[in-house]
């Protein structure tokens, strides 16, 4: 498949604002949603529905109904090689590993970040709230429940598709320097948490460059979802088990 490569300003743009709309929504949603007796993480989760969804699917589909005449989104991705189950396995294994040890390494110092530098960020906007004291456990749960869905597989689904599908193929650099940009307009791309930015440039870098050269999405879109599945099934949990 021959892509038509993106001009800087627009890999830029659509790269981040994207983000900034979601940001938007987030802002938005947050009083109404506390107003109901849930955490902010729920207007997070309802993001996805409102603004991610919409916004990167509905890219899509224009480019290529504009492109190929048809709604099949399919027909704009190049990376849709196929690999044996045993590279998937040994690929998921390694970077789980790779995941973990820079959590463990990084967690600490920008856990110290976001409470020095990004202290100005409002308490109710850092996502990972689930203090029984403060919100009954059944809405806590409900909320978990609803952030497996989203961020377990809606958000994982739709970025990958977007950014590594649609974006990567198309960034007007040499192959390892477009990883390097997806990479890091993918991290800046959450605005929501920037003090997380190194530890996702640092997770990512290595699992899209196997993507590009393999050029097969699968790998990321699986990796993706098994991490966020983990997370999110961790705090769900953890709210389950608060007595």
């Amino acid at each position: 498949m021959v892509t038509k490569k993106h001009k800087a300003l627009q890999t830029i743009l659509l790269h981040l604002v994207p983000g900034a709309i979601q940001l938007a929504v987030f802002i938005v949603l947050i009083p109404l949603v506390l107003k109901l007796g849930f955490a902010s993480d729920f207007a997070d989760h309802l993001v996805a529905f409102v603004a991610m969804v919409p916004v990167q699917f509905g890219i899509m589909l224009f480019v290529s109904k504009k492109t190929t005449g048809t709604c099949h989104i399919a027909a704009i991705i190049p990376y849709k090689e196929k690999s044996k189950l045993p590279e998937y396995l040994i690929f998921f294994a390694i970077m789980l590993v790779w995941a973990l040890g820079i959590d463990a390494l990084l967690s600490p110092w920008e856990n110290g970040l976001r409470d020095s530098l990004f202290s100005f960020v409002p308490s109710v906007m850092r996502l990972g709230n689930a203090d029984s004291l403060v919100y009954s456990r059944d809405m806590l749960i409900i909320s978990a429940c609803l952030g497996l869905l989203t961020n377990g597989i809606v958000a994982p689904v739709t970025e990958e598709l977007y950014f590594r599908g649609y974006l990567l193929p198309r960034i007007n650099l040499s192959p390892n320097m477009a990883v390097i940009a997806s990479s890091l307009l993918f991290s800046l791309y959450h605005f929501f948490s920037p003090w997380y930015f190194l530890s996702r440039v640092l997770m990512t870098l290595p699992m899209y460059f196997w993507v590009m050269k393999r050029k097969n999405i699968r790998f990321s879109i699986i990796a993706h979802i098994v991490a966020n599945v983990f997370t999110s099934g961790a705090l769900l949990l953890q709210i389950i088990n608060t007595q």
